[in-house]
């Protein structure tokens, strides 16, 4: 019975020093895929975001579009889009409070 015991002992010593190496290697590995995979996440965020609140990427994309030559409607135009997410931000500072 004791030599039984005596290989079992071992046996578990040796699988508990194999799960702490594969702990060790997959700890290695998930900073290693984390510092890579950073732009993905912000990316996934930010896509999360425009789908939460459609009316600031349509603002956002207002403001890529080509102004006018002439300044007056160009300005008026940022305005507008400006105003537009005052409005929305209050909206949403007011549904949080």
């Amino acid at each position: 019975m004791n030599v039984r015991l005596d290989n079992l002992r071992r046996r578990r010593e040796l699988l508990v020093s194999q799960a702490a190496a594969q702990r060790s290697e997959v700890t290695y590995v998930a900073l290693h895929l984390q510092k890579h995979l950073q732009p993905v996440d912000t990316a996934f965020a930010v896509v999360q975001a425009i789908r939460k609140h459609p009316g600031v990427a349509l603002a956002g994309a207002t403001l890529l579009f080509p102004a006018p030559r002439n300044k007056l409607f160009l300005w008026s135009g940022r305005l507008f889009t400006a105003w537009e997410l005052f409005c929305m931000a209050r909206k949403q500072w007011r549904a949080v409070r």
